[in-house]
């Protein structure tokens, strides 16, 4: 990993900023060399960890960011003025259940989304998201099984948890049974599920 990188992820573990478990970041550096996507939308920036990791597995990537803490905005733009990549990140500040619309009314089309958002409103999006995604694009949403409380069988541990564990199985059900879509759920880091569109006749 790029040392610049080890720092970032160092920083943002020692402050309690969330940012991608190393068996999801190894996913999307392979997904995204493979894939070379022209575009990748990400829901939830933070200080921009995951869309460095992203950028630098393919050097014609551009990504466009929504994130809604100022705080983490300026450290992301401190780190990929750092990293070079400035030129290919587009930072949208906002609510992204409030910019994600105005994205659609623009017609703009990704080849990858990246969610990692805020888990509770994961539902809400679905039918602002999948207009966004090109029919052979991908969409891949971290943490969807939630430390296992999801479908492992792990017990909720705390109140506070309940909404985010419900709205999580609600959004693989509604995924899963959408004939339109086929959606793999994987067991890599806290769990991922990864959406492509099928061909329409």
């Amino acid at each position: 990993m790029n040392e610049y990188l080890r720092q970032m992820e160092h920083y943002a573990r020692e402050n309690k900023i969330p940012v991608i478990l190393p068996p999801t970041q190894d996913y999307l550096k392979k997904l995204v060399a493979i894939k070379k996507p022209n575009t990748i939308l990400e829901i939830g920036m933070a200080i921009g960890f995951s869309a460095s990791c992203m950028l630098l597995s393919c050097d014609t990537t551009k990504v466009v960011d929504i994130e809604a803490s100022l705080p983490n905005i300026a450290l992301a733009r401190q780190n990929f003025e750092a990293l070079g990549l400035s030129d290919r990140v587009e930072i949208i500040e906002g609510d992204c259940t409030l910019e994600l619309p105005k994205m659609v009314q623009q017609g703009r089309q990704f080849d990858m989304i990246f969610l990692d958002g805020p888990k509770g409103k994961y539902v809400e999006m679905i039918d602002m998201l999948l207009p966004l995604l090109s029919q052979n694009g991908v969409w891949v949403t971290d943490n969807v099984l939630f430390r296992g409380m999801v479908r492992g069988g792990a017990p909720i541990t705390f109140p506070r948890y309940e909404h985010t564990v419900a709205t999580l199985r609600r959004f693989l059900e509604i995924l899963e049974n959408d004939s339109t879509l086929d959606t793999q759920v994987l067991n890599i880091g806290d769990g991922l599920a990864v959406v492509t569109k099928k061909e329409t006749k």
